[in-house]
Formats: C-alpha cells, structure tokens, sequence
C-alpha cells in the first residue's frame, strides 16, 4: 500500500514545494535581522531555505530546481536589501549565501538525476530478469507458451479500468502477473506435466505452489506486491479458494484483479483438454463467477474493456481471440 505521505502528482509537488518557500519566508522575515534573543531562529530559518531546493532537485529535475532557486533567491534579496541597506559586509555575506543556493540547486539536481537514472535501470534489469525467468516457467508447461505475458497485460488493463493508475499496487501487480506460477519450480514434473487426470496426493502437491512460490519470494523487498499475488492467486471471493481460504476483501486487490485475467487467458487458449474459447463464452463464464471465484467490482470493470483492446493484446503474444 502506498504511504500516504509519498506525494506523486507534479501539481500538488509544486503546490507544497511553493508552500515550505512561503512558510520559511513567513518565518524568516518574522524574526528581524540583528543581535536579539531570536537570532538563532533567524539564522535557522535561513537554512531552511535549502529544503524547498533540495525537494524541487528530488521531484522535478534541473529546471524545476533553478525555477526554484530563482524563487528562493528572489525573497531572500528582498530580504537583504530591505534589512541590511548600508551594511555592506552584511550584504555581501548574504550575497554569498545566495550563490550557495545556486551551488546547491545545480549539485543536489545533478546527483538526483544520476541516482533515478542508475533505479530506472536497476528497475529495467529487474523486470528483465523476472520476464526470462517467467519465460521459462512457460516453456516448462508448453502449452502455457507467453501465458505469463498476456495475463500481465490483461490485469494491468483492468486495474486501469478499476482506476489504478501508479503505486506500489500496479508494480507489485506487474511483477505478480509475471510470477504467479513461480513455485511450480517445486512441483515434479511427472505431475505438472501429466496428460491425465491427477490423484488426489497429486493434486495436493499442485496446491501447494503458492505457498511454494510465496516462500520464494519473501526474502527479496522489492517483490513484497509480487509476493502477495503469488500466494493469494488461487484464492476466491467466496472463501472456497486456497491456500488460506480468504474471502472478500481479505483477499488482496492485486490478487483479486489477477485472478479474472489468468482464468480469461486459461478459457481463450488452447489447452490439451480442450479447444480455447471464443471472448463472449469465456466473459459469459466469468460472468456467471461474480461474487463467487471473482470480485464483483473486478468483473465490471472487466466488461468494460472493449474486446478491439483485448484481441490486440492477445494477438501480440502468440493468441488469435475471436470474439464469438
């Protein structure tokens, strides 16, 4: 869940960077220049001009910072002319003290910079990494081929539509979708890959990869939103899924969304059972699961994507999806 103190919109961002400049202005011009028994919160005050510098560094980059800067630089000149006219040291130390925001503007957007740059391609080699090893996974179960693939990109379709747009939410969602079947590492290969029926010790032995793949996964921070989805994929709105039989909302959201996607894939491809499904059979299947395998909320919003988007998908990843 994302932390309600991380602000993303760059509106609001601008909105409380232009806040702290006015508070420590506020602040600033209310103690008076000069020997007092309040200079210390003078001087304080006008370090804490560094702050709104250091925020616009972090959110907006190096136009954003010298914008900034410039704001910064604007007040505290009002500042000097209006309480030091006739000192000229006092002017000129305060003149200083104007180039070191500069000096701290430039600097402060040149290592942010270089550090989102060196996590985008940290992020980018992650994703990367867990993309081949989900390849894998489906190569194992052949007839699963991009499987992960496509319900990674049904389910970020639906949480859009469920109005997920960014956080913690959609990434572990993405990196989920990928890693769903990820302890099935666990499970023989006599069993994952039987033709037949399996027997009831067998099927217990398939039940158990989500704890399998949970356990996996636990130890690695970033994938704490994956983890959620891994273990919870089997799960069902009613309470009759596994491995811990949730119910409702007890079941994770992103758990919740993944499930309409990965059944949706299961019913519209080609499986050694049986022939895949055309969209309007497999959504009239889903349907009918509403409240009972699926969160009605996420059934809706699942209907709502327009089959043009879904048979687009598919296609890019291996499936012809015809619509009836």
């Amino acid at each position: 869940m994302t932390s309600p103190l991380v602000i993303r919109h760059p509106f609001r961002r601008a909105g409380v960077v232009a806040l702290v400049v006015f508070a420590v202005a506020s602040g600033h011009f209310a103690t008076p220049a000069g020997l007092h028994g309040w200079h210390w919160a003078h001087i304080l005050l006008q370090k804490l001009f560094y702050l709104p510098i250091l925020m616009a560094a972090s959110w907006f980059g190096l136009r954003g910072t010298l914008l900034t800067a410039g704001a910064v630089s604007s007040v505290f000149m009002i500042h000097v002319l209006v309480d030091w006219g006739g000192y000229r040291m006092a002017q000129a130390d305060q003149v200083g003290e104007v180039a070191s925001f500069w000096i701290i503007a430039l600097t402060s957007s040149f290592l942010f910079r270089r550090e989102k740059r060196a996590l985008l391609e940290t992020a980018e080699a992650h994703r990367e990494t867990i993309a081949a090893l989900a390849s894998s996974l489906d190569l194992r179960e052949r007839e699963t081929a991009l499987h992960s693939k496509r319900v990674q990109e049904y389910a970020l379709l639906l949480a859009r539509r469920l109005g997920i747009k960014e956080g913690d939410t959609l990434v572990g969602l993405e990196m989920g979708a990928l890693l769903h079947d990820v302890g099935k590492i666990g499970v023989p290969d006599g069993i994952l890959l039987k033709k037949g029926g399996l027997t009831d010790e067998e099927r217990d032995v398939v039940r158990r990869h989500p704890d399998l793949g949970a356990s996996l996964l636990q130890r690695i921070p970033f994938l704490a939103g994956a983890r959620e989805i891994v273990e919870s994929h089997h799960e069902k709105f009613d309470g009759s899924g596994y491995p811990k039989g949730l119910k409702g909302e007890e079941i994770p959201i992103g758990a919740r969304i993944f499930a309409v996607a990965d059944v949706f894939d299961a019913l519209t491809t080609d499986r050694p059972y049986r022939a895949a499904l055309p969209y309007r059979s497999a959504a009239d299947m889903i349907a009918r699961e509403s409240a009972v395998h699926f969160d009605p909320e996420a059934v809706k919003a699942f209907m709502k994507i327009p089959f043009r988007v879904l048979e687009e998908t598919a296609l890019r990843y291996g499936v012809v999806l015809k619509e009836v």
